[in-house]
This record gives structure tokens, C-alpha cells and sequence, in this order.
């Protein structure tokens, strides 16, 4: 997938200053915008969003806009996955195609970016590996059908021939830059 949301020129180098004022923009558990106690749910609206969000090295998301950096409040991740699809070609290769909440485009999984979080949620990555997303408890049931144990206490997911195991919380956190902002 090519990084489309890369608002830097050539001209524009530097490292965007962070402004110090609060957005007031929030995004529950459920990966739904807010403005105050306001829902935001004008698509285009969204996507300009997500196509400025970054996530600092210390875990916090901010939009990048003009230059600035303005932080928002997310209580988990930003990106939920509703559905997961199950692709194959002719040679019986299969990949995993991910949909997300408020968002048109999808992207394959990176089936080695799977791991468990508190509460038994599924997490992996997303974005070339930028940020977190969980999927959500239908898209759970979706994958869930490829999962299989490998042992007592570890568990693989299953596409064709090669079984990718699904890290725990504590094994994914050492693995990836920090989670939760």
C-alpha cells in the first residue's frame, strides 16, 4: 500500500512543532469520532483525518496539519476492523483483506503482526505497521474460524500451508512501538 498520507514536501522537512492546545477531539473504544460530546461522522471529514493522524514514539496520536502537530484523545486505537475476507488464488495461497470502521479502503493483513491484548482482544498492525488496530467482535468471529491452537496456551492463525502464532499482550508490547496513547 503507498503511504498517500504523507503531508510532508520537499521544501517541507523539518519536524512539524507540536501546538499546545487540546483539539478536543476524542475517539472511544469503538474507534467513533468526537468533537466534545459531539459525534463526527461526515466521511470526508474522517478520511482528512486519517490521513493526517500520526502516532508519536511516546504512543500519543496527533493530527499533523499545516506544519503542527494537534493532539487527540484516543481511548484505544483509532482503527477497528469490521470485517475480515478470506482471498485465494489458484495455487491455494491465501491472504486476509481487512475493512475498518469510517474508512473505503482496506488492506491485507500482516498475519505476523497478530497478537492478544487485555480483556482477550485481538489487536495487529496496520498502516505498514504504523499503528494498532483491533478488530471488532464480528470480525473477531470472522478470523476466528482460521485460528487454531498449537499447544495448551498459544494459538496460530492458519492461511494455506503455514500457521502464524498470535503473540500475548506482553510478547506484542516488547515487539511494538508503544501502545495506548
Amino acid at each position: 500500500m503507498s503511504d498517500k498520507n504523507t503531508h510532508t514536501t520537499r521544501e517541507n522537512t523539518q519536524t512539524p512543532s507540536m501546538n499546545g492546545g487540546e483539539t478536543g477531539i476524542e475517539v472511544d473504544r469503538e474507534g467513533d469520532w468526537f468533537y466534545g460530546e459531539r459525534p463526527i461522522f461526515r466521511k470526508e471529514i474522517l478520511e482528512t483525518f486519517y490521513a493526517c493522524l500520526r502516532r508519536l514514539d511516546d504512543g500519543r496520536y496527533v493530527l499533523e496539519w499545516q506544519g503542527r502537530l494537534h493532539p487527540i484523545s484516543v481511548a484505544d486505537t483509532p482503527f477497528v476492523i469490521t470485517r475480515v475476507d478470506r482471498i485465494t488464488n489458484g495455487a491455494a495461497e491465501a491472504h486476509i483483506l481487512l475493512t475498518f470502521k469510517h474508512l473505503k479502503d482496506t488492506e491485507p493483513l500482516d498475519p505476523s503482526t497478530l497478537w492478544v491484548g487485555p480483556e482477550n482482544v485481538l489487536y495487529c498492525r496496520v498502516r505498514n505497521g504504523r499503528f494498532p488496530a483491533r478488530f471488532s467482535r464480528p470480525a473477531y468471529y470472522q478470523v476466528a474460524q482460521w485460528i487454531e491452537p498449537i499447544d495448551d496456551d498459544r494459538f496460530a492463525l492458519r492461511l494455506g500451508d503455514r500457521l502464524y502464532p498470535i503473540a500475548q499482550a506482553t510478547e506484542a508490547e516488547t515487539a511494538s512501538p508503544k501502545g495506548g496513547a
